[in-house]
């Protein structure tokens, strides 16, 4: 354990000690989910399924297209004095830095689920096109 006084980092509470990663993730998703995840990383959907999830997806791009705004007002702040005093001055730069790294990561957010709904919709495309398939498949015989 560390202590705060010197700045030393403090061992959480709730850490478990000598589990391994794959084992504390395993706990951690029976706990919060009741049961462990899925082997390999996969789950399955159906098509209004994924036609829900891609819509909450577009929903939550929408936001982050909203929130670029404010991360102009943030980025783009400036003193009602001139000339600013060092302290006015260091305040402008570091609200305006803060407002352009809001920027950078809300670009990288909109950038991640951009390319998840492609994904999703490529999946739900594959379905519609392999349940049709299936279809024409069974007509024929």
């Amino acid at each position: 354990m560390g202590d705060q006084a010197t700045g030393q980092a403090q061992t959480p509470p709730n850490e478990v000690r000598g589990f391994t990663r794959s084992e504390a993730i395993q706990a951690l998703a029976t706990h919060v989910f009741g049961g462990p995840p899925p082997s390999g990383g996969r789950f399955t959907m159906d098509a209004d399924q994924l036609n829900d999830a891609i819509k909450q997806w577009n929903d939550l791009l929408i936001e982050l297209r909203k929130d670029v705004e404010t991360g102009h007002v943030m980025a783009s702040v400036s003193a009602a004095g001139s000339p600013l005093d060092q302290a006015g001055k260091a305040f402008v730069d570091a609200a305006n830095a803060s407002g352009v790294a809001y920027l950078k990561a809300n670009k990288a957010q909109q950038d991640f689920v951009t390319e998840y709904i492609t994904k999703l919709t490529a999946v739900r495309d594959g379905h519609v096109e392999a349940d049709q398939t299936g279809a024409d498949h069974l007509k024929k015989a």
